[in-house]
C-alpha cells in the first residue's frame, strides 16, 4: 500500500511539473514571443524578426557565464535595463536589430527569471 501511495505522490508531482513547464511557456510565448521567435515558428514570423531567437539568447548566456545563476541574472538584467554594450551578440546582430526595449512595468522578475530558466534547460 505504502508504494501505491509514493508511486501516486510521484505521478502527481511529475503531471504538476508538466504543467508548470506549459504554463511558463505559454507565459514565454505571451511576453518574449512576438520577438524572439517563440511558439509556432511560421514564415511571417521569420520575415518580421525583431530579435534574435531566444534560443540564441540561451546559446550567447551559456557560452559567456559558466554558473546557471550568472546566465539568469543577464538575461533579468537585460530584460529590465537593456544597453548596447550588454549584448552578447556581434555588431551585425545589433545593428539589424538594435538594443530591445525595456521591459520594466511588462513582467515581473519572477516571470523573466522562470522564463530565463526554461530557455536555457531547452536543448537545441
Amino acid at each position: 500500500m505504502k508504494k501505491i501511495v509514493s508511486l501516486s505522490l510521484i505521478i502527481g508531482t511529475l503531471v504538476l511539473a508538466s504543467a508548470s513547464d506549459a504554463e511558463i511557456e505559454a507565459l514565454a510565448v505571451a511576453k518574449c514571443g512576438e520577438c524572439h521567435l517563440m511558439g509556432e515558428i511560421t514564415k511571417e514570423k521569420l520575415s518580421n524578426m525583431k530579435a534574435p531567437p531566444y534560443w540564441a539568447i540561451a546559446k550567447k548566456a551559456r557560452e559567456k557565464y559558466e554558473k546557471e545563476e550568472d546566465k539568469i541574472k543577464y538575461i533579468v538584467d537585460y530584460a529590465f535595463s537593456p544597453t548596447e554594450d550588454k549584448m552578447l551578440f556581434p555588431k551585425e546582430t545589433k545593428e539589424k536589430f538594435g538594443v530591445m526595449p525595456s521591459l520594466k512595468g511588462k513582467v515581473t522578475q519572477e516571470e523573466i527569471r522562470q522564463i530565463s530558466t526554461y530557455i536555457l534547460e531547452k536543448k537545441f
